[in-house]
């Protein structure tokens, strides 16, 4: 075949030969005598590339240079010469050609060098190939993609040099928005122009849609740096970038791949911080990295394993005042088989990340919600707050789930309070939005965890029909001497309780915040200066055993508490001493007129003053109180209760009433129509013996 492509009939047939080869292919073919520079090209090339000039059927290495992009033109030269200079026997590279409508185009250049019989370059055959590189440039920047970074990097990484750059547009989505996306193609296109020009460049990469990468021939971070600051200043007027680096370095990668995971989350971090800014990666972050995987295989063996290792802790939601226990807030703990105790802050992330949490937060409800039920057979109105995130709500199921699970424990629903955190989009995702108004007609409670920290309103709360409102700890913390978070809370209070929304003031861990916080009249308090979470041992001894050390411990200081406020002038008043003291009992009635169904109930003392000593059911305290009304007040006391349902006003009754002890005595009750409960319409007020009762 040398001998014969050396005779001029030889060289014309061969000509011809691969000309009719090149119809059967979509590359164009090329064959080019090295000696006198001299380059055929075959197929259908000229429609799309001036790679000759018009009635030529050759063109030099000069004229090609003209229709290759000015940034490889250096590379592909060095390539050539060495070819002419017989240092190698093929030509194999991917650079772009410039078409007829001044677009880039990638190609991919593959020859082999045949030799003359003194063992000189002679002539090179090959093909230039559009298709086989299609999958590895961006088309809108004709910048190198993704999988093409992978694949070069894998050579720099067993090479050890350079450092790999990312960068980010800021906000190229709102700037698209603002100006259009012409204008934001536009905006890559003259990024990727910048990026191709800059110092230090090996090569530069457009791997996603706001995303380009650059590997560096860089030897430090200050020449990192410098190329950043390069690209930040061209750019200034138009956009800001944040960027990661990372060297690549064999010595701490284990491979590219991790080289590159590297490079993404040293970005997310810098994002976290700020825009408009570059982070380096550092060696602590990878272990770091390392040990969240670690972890998070752990946490996966946890979940299959029964939730092996989690346990619930409690910490108690006391009334601003009073101090007696109003809820529980749920809080899940985890420890580890390696690492002992982990802190919720490295472990919830990884949960949520995995959505492991949809698993693990159902377990939590139903822990929850078990323990509430038991804890209510002592204090009967007791609540359980249990946090749900974002990735839970993603569930169009969790309605229903949260519902089933419920029922499952056999616990009222009005006793669950669903906190959701402030920076979950409320505003943008109605699937959210439905699963609350769902469950809100169940008589769930919802709260906003972490108020301030986030991005709601007041009046949106309103809208949802939120029921609690808790203000963060950033806003509590020495609040005694902060006259702005002083102003800020005594507002949300007041806007809460204008709309009927509780305030739950967290983190309180001083008597002086406490007192600065209950002047403004709050009225639920959380927080270390009563309980940290604890399990529900503690809190069953700190709260329901009266015997114990830990019940006496808390009355102690809830009595020094007292005495600390009453020296400030701040008098504590104990209303269930004060009622019972003046026999007022209090009672609540749950009304269902579709059916005339009717039920009380009453508080101890109530109990205790009309010397009931029968336990009754709700239905049976009512047809007994009303059994024993005079006969001729019967009537007048029916219309009262009429009045309570269909009027916003209290409506106070006076009548006789038979005693089973003193006989006939007198009686005032007074109530007033609240919200209504489980479809059924909700009274309440106060109710006293008036007989004996002196008068002036």
């Amino acid at each position: 075949m040398d001998s014969f492509l050396k005779t001029e009939n030889g060289f014309q047939t061969a000509l011809k030969l691969i000309e009719s080869i090149n119809h059967s292919t979509d590359d164009f073919l090329f064959i080019w005598n090295i000696n006198e520079d001299k380059r055929w090209f075959f197929g259908d090339i000229d429609k799309n590339f001036d790679v000759r000039k018009d009635g030529s059927r050759v063109n030099s290495t000069p004229e090609l240079m003209r229709i290759i992009h000015p940034a490889d033109q250096n590379a592909v030269l060095k390539s050539l010469n060495e070819i002419k200079e017989g240092k190698k026997d093929t030509h194999n590279m991917d650079y772009r050609w410039i078409n007829r409508n001044g677009e880039k185009v990638w190609i991919n250049c593959h020859g082999n060098v045949i030799r003359d019989d003194n063992g000189q370059p002679y002539v090179m055959m090959g093909r230039v190939s559009e298709e086989n590189v299609r999958h590895l440039f961006n088309p809108l920047t004709s910048l190198w993609n993704k999988n093409k970074l992978r694949i070069d990097l894998e050579k720099l990484f067993k090479e050890s040099t350079g450092y790999l750059l990312l960068l980010d547009i800021d906000g190229l989505a709102a700037i698209n928005l603002s100006h259009g996306r012409e204008y934001g193609d536009a905006l890559l296109k003259e990024v990727a122009e910048v990026c191709e020009n800059l110092p230090n460049l090996i090569t530069a990469y457009h791997v996603d849609h706001n995303y380009f990468a650059l590997t560096l021939n860089a030897k430090n971070e200050d020449e990192v740096v410098s190329v950043y600051k390069t690209i930040t200043r061209t750019m200034l007027e138009k956009c800001t970038f944040t960027a990661s680096a990372v060297p690549i370095d064999k010595n701490l990668f284990y491979d590219e791949t991790q080289l590159l995971d590297s490079v993404n989350m040293t970005l997310k971090r810098a994002k976290e911080i700020s825009n408009n800014r570059i982070q380096f990666f550092s060696p602590e972050d990878l272990k770091e990295k390392i040990a969240a995987l670690a972890l998070l295989e752990e946490l996966k063996q946890s979940v299959e394993n029964n939730f092996e290792g989690f346990e619930v802790h409690y910490q108690p939601q006391l009334k601003a005042g009073t101090y007696e226990i109003y809820g529980i807030e749920a809080l899940l703990r985890y420890n580890s088989p390696k690492l002992g105790r982990v802190f919720p802050d490295k472990f919830i992330p990884l949960l949520e990340h995995s959505h492991l949490i949809k698993e693990v937060g159902m377990w939590v409800l139903a822990e929850a919600l078990t323990q509430c039920k038991k804890w209510r057979e002592n204090i009967p109105n007791l609540k359980v707050s249990v946090n749900f995130s974002a990735i839970q709500f993603e569930d169009t199921f969790l309605a229903e789930k949260i519902i089933n699970t419920i029922r499952k424990v056999d616990i009222d629903s009005s006793a669950l309070t669903v906190e959701i955190t402030e920076s979950m989009d409320l505003h943008g995702c109605q699937q959210i939005i439905d699963t609350i108004k769902t469950l809100k007609t169940f008589d769930i409670n919802f709260a906003i965890d972490d108020f301030g920290t986030g991005y709601s309103n007041l009046g949106y709360l309103k809208q949802l029909n939120i029921d609690e409102i808790k203000i963060d700890r950033v806003f509590v913390s020495g609040i005694e001497n902060d006259t702005y978070n002083h102003k800020l809370i005594s507002n949300v209070i007041e806007f809460a309780k204008s709309n009927a929304i509780r305030t739950c003031c967290e983190g309180v861990e001083s008597t002086k915040e406490l007192v600065t916080l209950e002047l403004l009249l709050p009225d639920i308090i959380q927080g270390y200066l009563f309980d940290k979470p604890n399990t529900a041992e503690i809190i069953e001894k700190t709260y329901i055993d009266k015997t114990s050390k830990e019940y006496s411990q808390r009355v102690e200081f809830i009595n020094q508490l007292y005495d600390f406020k009453e020296k400030m002038g701040i008098i504590h008043f104990n209303s269930s001493d004060i009622l019972r003291e003046n026999e007022l009992g209090l009672w609540k009635m749950r009304i269902n007129l579709d059916i005339n169904h009717f039920e009380i109930h009453i508080d101890d003392t109530m109990e205790k003053s009309l010397g009931i000593d029968v336990k009754y059911t709700p239905k049976e305290c009512y047809d007994y109180l009303t059994s024993k009304i005079h006969p001729d007040y019967y009537s007048y006391v029916i219309e009262g209760i009429r009045k309570m349902i269909y009027s916003n006003k209290s409506v106070q009754l006076e009548f006789p009433w038979l005693h089973a002890k003193l006989g006939d005595v007198m009686i005032r009750m007074s109530g007033k129509r609240v919200k209504d409960s489980d479809n059924m319409i909700v009274l309440e007020g106060y109710h006293k013996i008036i007989t004996n009762v002196e008068g002036i």
